[in-house]
């Protein structure tokens, strides 16, 4: 047997289409947007050659993405990861910029154009002006080399003398398997 209510579902559908079109018409005014609309037309759009000799106009700002060529191209710093330093409360990285002495760069810091995004295990995370690059320890981006040395020689290994870890880092305990623990 067929249920009595079931050719009250197209009929419903039908009537609240039309209940909510009616109510859309009486409800929408074309006079609502009338004064916004002479407002605009009444302004005109500043030309070039009319604000002066050599200015630009005034709505015009810097560009929104960065110029990798041309004239004014932005260009990413060389960068070479040196050391890294994960602690509960501070994680870090040993950093050289541009050639510049190495120095730590905390998670999140920004130096030079450079922010050090995360560190993981053995690696690390920038944002550069023109992108990301995950770095590993040692490693470094094209063009870079590290401080005081020169391009084709490998990174150094460990800290130099004037290199320092951040406050309360200590070194990790050797592992089980070194020389002189048995095993």
């Amino acid at each position: 047997m067929l249920d009595l209510r079931a050719p009250l579902i197209p009929l419903s559908a039908v009537l609240g289409l039309a209940l909510g079109a009616s109510a859309w018409l009486l409800a929408g005014r074309q006079d609502v947007l009338a004064g916004a609309q002479d407002r605009l037309a009444a302004l005109r759009p500043v030309r070039v050659g009319e604000v002066g000799a050599g200015a630009a106009p005034t709505l015009v700002g810097p560009p929104l993405f960065a110029l990798s060529t041309g004239p004014n191209a932005v260009k990413d710093p060389a960068i070479a990861v040196l050391g890294l330093s994960r602690m509960p409360g501070r994680t870090a990285a040993l950093v050289a910029i541009d050639g510049k002495p190495a120095a730590w760069l905390a998670r999140g810091e920004s130096r030079d154009g450079v922010i050090l995004r995360e560190v993981g295990s053995g690696r690390a995370s920038f944002d550069l002006p023109l992108g990301l690059a995950d770095l590993r320890i040692g490693e470094a981006t094209p063009g870079s080399a590290p401080v005081g040395a020169s391009a084709t020689s490998p990174l150094p290994s460990g800290f130099s003398a004037n290199d320092t870890p951040p406050l309360g880092y200590r070194s990790p305990p050797p592992p089980a398997s070194a020389p002189g623990f048995g095993g």
